[in-house]
């Protein structure tokens, strides 16, 4: 059994004296685990980080069994993702969200292109809040990706698509400001940067953040709970 694809790595580490444990996220096979030999060596150590990108090839007598990678390198990013403390958080969130949120060899092109457009703009953009920005759509679209999409279009009680001023914690629906008034105090509040598209001068970390924290719940409830794990470290620290 084998196959070729492109693939970002989301994760590494060391299996035996002498391999390395790599899992991608790959263009037409999802999410994807299998060694690479000699992967402690300096060569390959260079290349084998977070975020690059890469031409692989996977290789196993069973298609059920761990595997074994072969790598050519596409992009990698080097320096550029690390030039701020926040590039590298969050390229460490994004990996580690896909990494705990993802089910194995389960496809999803779409999750593979925003995420190759979420790390091309860490490495690209230099104003932090835009970048910060991106990660929180990207977020938003992985949780809809995975099958708990938000729905903040209409309110859920009246169907109006003004005045949405409050989130259902239970069903992620919006709830417009005179039918949830009553019930604020069980409600979520939704965030101003999800009611109307900020310019680009009106991006803050105080208007981020509110969205940053929404999602944290509805990725708790909704993922991470039902697997028994907790949030990424850095992830759950990301706003506070």
């Amino acid at each position: 059994m084998q196959w070729a694809d492109k693939g970002i790595l989301i994760a590494i580490s060391k299996f035996g004296e002498t391999d390395q444990l790599a899992t991608f996220l790959s263009e037409n096979h999802g999410m994807v685990k299998g060694l690479i030999k000699g992967g402690i060596s300096k060569k390959q150590k260079t290349y084998l980080q977070i975020g690059n990108e890469f031409q692989i090839n996977w290789k196993s007598r069973l298609e059920e069994q761990l595997g074994f990678f072969s790598f050519e390198p596409l992009k990698v990013y080097g320096a550029k993702l690390f030039e701020t403390e926040l590039k590298l958080t969050l390229l460490s969130c994004c990996c580690s969200m896909l990494y705990d949120c993802l089910v194995e060899n389960q496809l999803n092109k779409k999750i593979y292109d925003i995420t190759l457009f979420m790390l091309h703009n860490i490495e690209s953009e230099s104003n932090d809040m835009i970048i910060l920005y991106n990660y929180m759509l990207w977020e938003k679209e992985l949780l809809s990706q995975i099958g708990f999409a938000l729905n903040l279009d209409k309110c859920n009680a009246t169907g109006q698509t003004t005045d949405l001023s409050y989130i259902s914690p239970k069903t992620g629906h919006a709830i417009c400001k005179s039918a949830g008034e009553p019930y604020r105090s069980k409600l979520l509040p939704m965030p101003e940067i999800w009611q109307s598209k900020p310019s680009v001068e009106g991006l803050s970390f105080e208007k981020i953040a509110p969205a940053l924290n929404i999602l944290a719940y509805f990725f708790d409830k909704r993922v991470f709970q039902e697997k028994n794990k907790s949030m990424p470290y850095l992830r759950r620290n990301l706003v506070k």
